[in-house]
């Protein structure tokens, strides 16, 4: 039979292990990636008096209602084929972008810079595909069309098509995380001219007013602010029971939870 004194201290320690790992909160969160594809747990992490901080993203609704909306190109549907490409080069976004300077290279490029009116990026007279040449000059539709077979199918157009589609991409993330900073600073100036509950702004215009009473005297683009070169401690993945990282108030020591059950254990039979 085991001693009552180790058996109750046993039991307590079971509690304690229990009881802690339930208010645990892992400060493992990702940085989200802005690319339609992230979880209710990712954060869009920034910076507060050198301080990492964890930021909750502000939903459309809130985004809407603060009248925040950066218009950039819509890469899902520029990019969708080499046909809705090639329409936007010609009639879109991209129609007046200088990356169309980057198209067609291997074949000789099929856009160059007008040196008589400012450098603007133009269709050539004439350009090349293969073994065909078409004339811009009689007719811009035909070569257009002539270029669609050539991002959906030539190696090289493919890779070109992907360049620019990966840039746009990444400029639409861009532009999504800056919405969220223009948010912050906006949320903060209202809150502190108005002080006006916002419901749909939550969880994060909570999360924000207590960075404000932390921070009483900070402007309110101190909360705008991202990471910058720094890397935040994100990345940790789901917490497991095996691996979570438990700190005890007091004069007691930091244990991980397999540390903890072996001790119970080791504890039964003393």
């Amino acid at each position: 039979m085991l001693p009552f004194k180790n058996t109750v201290a046993s039991v307590g320690l079971l509690l304690l292990i229990n009881i802690s790992f339930q208010g645990v909160k892992s400060e493992c969160l990702p940085q989200c990636k802005f690319d339609g594809n992230d979880g209710n747990d990712c954060r869009d992490w920034g910076l507060v008096d050198g301080k990492f901080v964890p930021w909750y993203l502000g939903s459309r609704q809130c985004l809407d209602l603060h009248n925040i909306k950066i218009s950039g190109p819509d890469a899902g549907s520029i990019c969708a084929s080499a046909t809705t490409f090639v329409n936007d080069i010609q009639h879109g976004y991209l129609s007046s972008s200088n990356a169309r300077l980057g198209l067609g290279v291997s074949e000789g490029g099929f856009f160059e810079q007008d040196s008589k009116n400012d450098n603007m990026v133009v269709l050539k007279n004439s350009i090349t595909i293969g073994r065909s040449t078409y004339n811009c000059e009689t007719s811009k539709s035909t070569c257009y069309n002539a270029m669609k077979p050539y991002f959906e199918d030539d190696v090289n157009g493919k890779k070109e098509m992907n360049q620019v589609c990966q840039k746009l991409y990444d400029q639409g993330k861009t532009d999504l995380q800056l919405e969220q900073s223009i948010l912050r600073g906006r949320l903060c100036m209202d809150y502190r001219n108005v002080n006006t509950p916002v419901p749909i702004c939550n969880p994060l215009l909570d999360q924000l007013k207590d960075q404000m009473k932390r921070y009483p005297n900070k402007s309110c683009n101190s909360f705008q602010m991202g990471v910058g070169s720094k890397t935040p401690p994100h990345g940790c993945g789901k917490t497991s029971a095996a691996t979570t990282v438990l700190s005890f108030k007091g004069a007691l020591p930091i244990f991980t939870m397999s540390a903890l059950a072996s001790l119970v254990i080791a504890n039964l039979y003393i």
